[in-house]
């Protein structure tokens, strides 16, 4: 009537029904990060939170546009500055000088990524009105947009 390890294998079967792996569950898209926005569609996102109109939205597309491409200048700057202690390390009697020097670029990228993300803000507070200001400041506070 039963297969012979019928039962094990239905217990087993049963113990792991409910196990998925993260990528195949419904939610995938929610949990995974893309980029330092905070959210997937930032754009989509704050045109629907802020109810943006046509002209705001082109406005905040161009703002968004340049921190988007400023923060892939900050990735590849760095890939640049991983490469180079890589290097260094492969040598022997590396100095501190050097590893400073190396890892300057990243400084320099960080601190060019903390004027581009103030000015970012700073330029959306100046396109959106009054209400749309406190619920983009709302927005903020509640970490729901991440910049």
């Amino acid at each position: 009537m039963y297969h012979r390890y019928g039962g094990w294998s239905r217990r087993y079967a049963y113990a792991h029904a409910c196990y998925q792996p993260f990528y195949a569950s419904r939610n995938y898209g929610k949990h995974r990060s893309h980029g330092g926005f905070g959210v997937r569609r930032p754009l989509r996102y704050l045109g629907y939170q802020l109810d943006l109109d046509d002209e705001q939205m082109r406005r905040v597309a161009v703002i968004l546009d340049r921190l988007k491409t400023e923060r892939e200048q900050a990735k590849l700057d760095e890939s640049r500055t991983v490469s180079e202690l890589a290097e260094l390390v492969v040598k022997v009697g590396v100095s501190i000088d050097e590893l400073k020097s190396a890892l300057s670029p990243r400084v320099a990228s960080a601190e060019r990524m903390q004027l581009v993300v103030a000015r970012a803000v700073q330029e959306i507070a100046e396109v959106l009105e009054r209400e749309q200001r406190e619920e983009f400041a709302y927005l903020l506070s509640n970490r729901s947009i991440v910049m």
